[in-house]
Formats: C-alpha cells, structure tokens, sequence
C-alpha cells in the first residue's frame, strides 16, 4: 500500500544538513526533470518581480527569494519539510510504526513526487493546472510501473491529483454534515487526511493491500463510504 499526500504551501527551512542532491531522491528516472524545473525556479526567483510571476503575493517574496538557493540551503527529510494542517494531524514523528513511512509519498510541483524520507529544501512552487499537465507526461510512466501492483490512498486533490490520476488510487473525499446537508471544508479535509494518513501508519494490524482492506482499516477509525475508487470521510 502507499499513502500519497499533497505537499503544503508553508514549508520549515532545515538549520543544518547537506544540500539538496537530485540524485538521492527517489525515482531517479525523474532526475533530468527535476533539475530542469529547479533551474527555472531558480531563474523566476532571482528577477525582480519573480514572486508576481509565481502568483503570489508580495509579502512572500523573501520565501520566493529563497528559491535561489535551492543547491545551497540545508535540506531535510520532506515528511518534516512540509508543514500546516494535513502535517500537524499526521505528526509523523510520532508514528507507532516509523518503517511505514517509507509507503509514504509527497506530490510536488517542483520534484514531482517525493518519499517522506527523500531530503529537500523548502521551497516556495505551486501546482497550476498546466504544470500538472506537464509533470503528468512524465510521472504516469514512472509511477504507472512503480506502483502497479499497489493500492494507492490519494489524500492529494485539484492540480495535484490531475498530474498523476492513477489508476489505482484510492481519491480520500472529507464531507461535514449538519442537519442532513452535507459541504466540503477545505480546512477539515487537510485535517482529516492528516489523521487517515496517521491511522493507517499506527495501526497494530497488517498494512492493507486491498481497496476494502483499506475500507476496512479506516472503519476502526471513521465513518467511512465506499463508492470505488472513492473513499468518504463523514465528519
């Protein structure tokens, strides 16, 4: 089984440790790929309005200018490069099960696709939809191999999800419902992937290899609906 997340917008810059090396991380068939997007992030960063060009704001230009240096900052294991919400409820360093994480996988605008123990830098990129059309082309032969045999729980949504829509994934929808009306919160949805994400990692049994193995799975844990492939979380 694998677990594949989104990345965060925010990430933690590591203190120390070597920098990055595109040659350590895994699926090295991406390599050429990722140095080409490295430098052309690189690139916008370093001109004047750089963060405009990236569509954000101004107040995040020092994060955009921290792009730069990109071979230069410290990097660190991406479960612990990514922060926010979907991060704090999965609290990765505290996992029962710490060999797990290696079923554990990050989408990424800049590298494409990362494992939670790969060493990178922060960054500031976001998936728009025509780098997910970009970055498809060249993940679906890698992963389409990779991960054939694997039941694949796809806590990743929008542009992230489109630039590898596998087969044989598992999309994690998260609804609230009051009163019999149900709504998508984009905030509980992080959250409650965090903790799907979690669950999975703790729990005592076996990882599930099958899709209702992982139905079952999250049944000890949430309310859950299953209309394959899609997986709801009622919360």
């Amino acid at each position: 089984m694998i677990i594949f997340l989104p990345p965060s917008e925010s990430k933690t810059p590591h203190t120390h440790g070597d920098p990055l090396n595109l040659d350590q991380l895994s699926f090295p068939e991406l390599t050429e790929d990722r140095s080409h997007m490295c430098d052309t992030l690189m690139e916008i960063s370093a001109r004047e309005r750089g963060w405009e060009e990236l569509g954000v704001s101004q107040r995040l230009a020092p994060e955009v200018e921290r792009n730069t240096e990109l071979f230069i900052a410290s990097a660190g294991p991406a479960i612990n490069t990514y922060t926010g919400v979907l991060y704090t409820a999965l609290d990765a360093d505290t996992v029962t099960h710490e060999d797990r994480l290696d079923t554990v996988f990050i989408s990424s605008a800049l590298f494409g696709v990362v494992s939670a123990r790969d060493h990178i830098p922060a960054y500031r990129y976001t998936m728009t939809p025509k780098l997910a059309t970009w970055w498809k082309k060249r993940l679906s032969p890698v992963l389409d191999d990779a991960w054939a045999a694997e039941v694949v729980v796809d806590c990743r949504s929008g542009a992230y999800r489109r630039a590898w829509p596998g087969a044989n994934t598992l999309p994690v929808k998260v609804v609230t419902e009051t009163d019999g009306v149900r709504k998508t919160v984009s905030h509980n949805a992080k959250h409650t992937r965090g903790l799907v994400a979690r669950h999975l990692l703790n729990r005592g049994e076996q990882m599930p290899t099958t899709p209702q193995g992982v139905v079952d799975a999250l049944e000890e844990a949430f309310t859950v609906e299953y209309d394959h492939p899609e997986i709801t979380i009622v919360v």
